[in-house]
């Protein structure tokens, strides 16, 4: 007993800024142990494709066709459901949060033959 006098004191002994503890104390003062046991969730800022739009783009990128680049889905979310998102707000929701990508086909040669292509692959025996 008696180690701290002072909020500061307090701060110190647990390792928190001087600010804090004094918000602990006006929490627990106000609404006591079960305000400070309570967990709030910060709801933070809304997402620019929201919900809805969200949906609408998820059903184009699973469409065969897909889109050719991010700059299109920026194109396309603007006419289609009036967001106006920058380029990286898309790239992140849609490789990280949607887990999606876009659907980019192999370069072919210029001397690719598609007839001889699909001859090889009815010629060939997989064993």
């Amino acid at each position: 007993m008696g180690q701290v006098r002072t909020v500061q004191d307090v701060a110190v002994v647990v390792g928190s800024e001087r600010v804090t503890v004094q918000r602990w104390l006006k929490t627990y003062t106000e609404s006591g142990i079960n305000g400070l046991l309570s967990v709030n969730k910060s709801t933070g800022r809304p997402p620019i494709i929201n919900g809805s739009a969200r949906e609408q783009l998820l059903k184009e990128l699973e469409q065969p066709e897909g889109f050719k680049s991010y700059e299109e889905i920026r194109t396309w979310l603007k006419a289609q459901e009036g967001v106006e998102a920058s380029y990286k707000v898309v790239h992140d929701t849609v490789r990280y949060r949607m887990k999606a990508k876009l659907k980019v086909p192999r370069a072919v040669g210029v001397k690719h033959n598609e007839e001889a292509e699909l001859e090889f692959k009815k010629n060939c025996h997989n064993t």
